[in-house]
């Protein structure tokens, strides 16, 4: 394995040579130069898009032929276009800010008598206040409709006691409970213009950890499909192992990524945050691997290559942005990452169920691709004819089939996933229905991948076992609570009787077509889950 990390390396040197990394090493300086200088002088995108006209008594402005408002006798002239309101919109927040800034000059802290203190609450941490049957009605266990700072059951906050509250503090209203952060600020915020936390600087910094990784991925996957186009790999295979081939190419740009990561997490003063950053990583490589392994040409593996990061992406920062929203968003990485270099305290439960999601679906893609390096499989074929044999030659058990479908759960997961991102386009009406399809035709596909192995009762039967073990082992961690209806999660014998159907109906109709068998299932499926569905709504 280190020999071919070794002649990796050397590959790469060939093909980047002192002028390509010189070039590299300048344009880094430049981006590094210029997102500091805009850090320190901050970015301005509109300005001098608007122009105004204003009437003084001093000559000393121009007056533009063509302006978008108008100030004349106190009074402000708006035309009837787009432009025009944003630029009357852009000069009363420059009227205002102009005015606050005068006033507070001018009567320093008596300028805002009314002081608010701002908390922000964890809506996952919230519970509501229990409730009691009580003579025929329900009675609220919590008399007073007050929060309770502090403990202090019924006290109210006042102005000065607002602005020596502690920055971390328990906010409690009978049995509501909520871990809260209090915002200070040296400056005064008129009302208006409070705003809640901003998720884009938290974004960046997680970008930070995982943006050299594209790079080094990219170098890594062009460098494994010239290796299979020019058939290096079979001259290499006739000398060492599968494994040994894989994580040999892997290993360098792996520990570029890792160490890029690490470094981030040291400038940040985190210096366990890059962990959280090593499940997408591997995730990368692993997908890049598989996705070369199974290309038949280089503008077919340039598309797929493209895409696959398009969506580890997706899958790994979209959930983040709803980490304050929803619990289903800490199964990526990425949310648990923000959470560590802000200093937030971490469930352990949460990081095994994101560590291993990550990690399986990385381990998953490393062994068929092992399974790809075969000249059978590398060259000629369709993309599903090779996924079929791929799966003939990892599953010759129905032991193996069990196994491989409890673990293929997570890929069913996460294309699940984003189909309920992608429903949202949808007219109301028909969200539930595609939801419905689109579950249909990733479990049916993912099962029947594993069925065509060898398409017989025994082995639908032992693979449809494993998918329920795996939806149920999910329901356990509690990660599909809030999709339980839709994905049907709160049934036991139902869910089992519906993956033994189709996983049957798939083997015995194999022999019609794949297409077909697939078809069937899904549509059969998608009608099962309809009718459940409607049936409990």
């Amino acid at each position: 394995m280190l020999k071919v990390a070794k002649f990796e390396l050397k590959k790469s040197r060939k093909r980047y040579g002192a002028r390509s990394l010189l070039l590299i090493l300048l344009a880094a300086m430049f981006s590094a130069a210029m997102g500091y200088a805009s850090v320190l002088t901050g970015i301005d995108s509109d300005k001098g898009i608007y122009t105004a006209n204003v009437r003084v008594d001093l000559g000393t402005f121009k007056l533009s032929e063509d302006s978008d408002v108008v100030l004349y006798d106190g009074k402000l002239f708006v035309g009837q276009n787009d432009k025009s309101l944003a630029a009357a919109d852009e000069l009363l927040k420059y009227l205002r800010e102009e005015h606050r800034k005068r006033i507070e000059a001018e009567f320093g802290e008596l300028a805002h008598p009314v002081r608010v203190s701002v908390v922000y609450l964890n809506p996952s941490k919230i519970t509501p206040p229990r409730t009691k049957a009580e003579g025929g009605g329900v009675k609220n266990e919590t008399e007073s409709g007050q929060l309770n700072v502090n403990g202090s059951e019924g006290s109210k906050q006042t102005s000065e006691s607002a602005s020596k509250t502690p920055a971390a503090t328990t906010v409690t209203g009978g049995e509501m409970t909520a871990n809260v952060t209090q915002v200070e600020k040296s400056s005064y915020v008129p009302p208006e213009d409070i705003k809640t936390p901003s998720l884009v600087d938290r974004m960046v910094l997680a970008f930070l950890f995982v943006i050299p990784s594209y790079f080094a991925v990219q170098v890594f996957s062009s460098s494994l499909l010239e290796d299979k186009l020019l058939r290096r790999l079979e001259v290499l295979l006739s000398a060492i192992s599968r494994s040994d081939l894989i994580f040999g190419k892997i290993l360098p740009h792996l520990l570029f990524s890792l160490l890029s990561s690490l470094a981030v997490s040291v400038y940040l003063g985190s210096y366990l945050a890059f962990l959280f950053a090593i499940p997408v990583i591997l995730l990368l490589f692993s997908a890049q691997t598989f996705v070369v392994m199974i290309s038949r040409s280089y503008r077919e593996a340039t598309f797929l290559l493209l895409v696959v990061s398009l969506l580890i992406t997706i899958y790994a920062f979209i959930p983040a942005v709803f980490s304050t929203a929803i619990p289903l968003s800490k199964i990526s990485p990425i949310t648990l990452l923000i959470a560590s270099v802000q200093g937030e305290e971490i469930n352990l439960t949460d990081l095994s169920l994101s560590f291993a999601h990550y990690l399986i679906m990385a381990s998953m893609l490393l062994y068929f691709s092992m399974k790809a390096l075969n000249p059978d499989i590398a060259h000629g074929k369709e993309i599903f004819q090779k996924l079929v044999e791929i799966s003939r030659l990892s599953v010759t058990s129905d032991s193996a089939a069990f196994i491989l479908a409890f673990l293929s759960i997570s890929f069913a997961f996460m294309a699940e996933l984003f189909a309920v991102f992608m429903i949202f386009v949808l007219p109301r009406q028909l969200m539930i229905p595609a939801l419905l399809v689109c579950v249909a035709a990733v479990e049916e596909l993912i099962k029947g991948l594993i069925i065509f192995s060898s398409p017989t009762a025994r082995r639908a039967f032992f693979t449809a076992l494993g998918f329920f073990a795996g939806e149920k082992f999910l329901i356990l961690f509690n990660v599909l609570q809030e999709y339980s209806i839709a994905f049907l999660g709160q049934f036991l014998v139902l869910p089992l009787i519906l993956h033994i159907a189709t996983a049957l109906l798939i083997a015995f109709t194999a022999k019609f077509g794949y297409g077909r068998a697939l078809m069937l299932a899904a549509i059969l499926h998608a009608i099962y889950d309809h009718t459940v569905v409607m049936l409990l709504v």
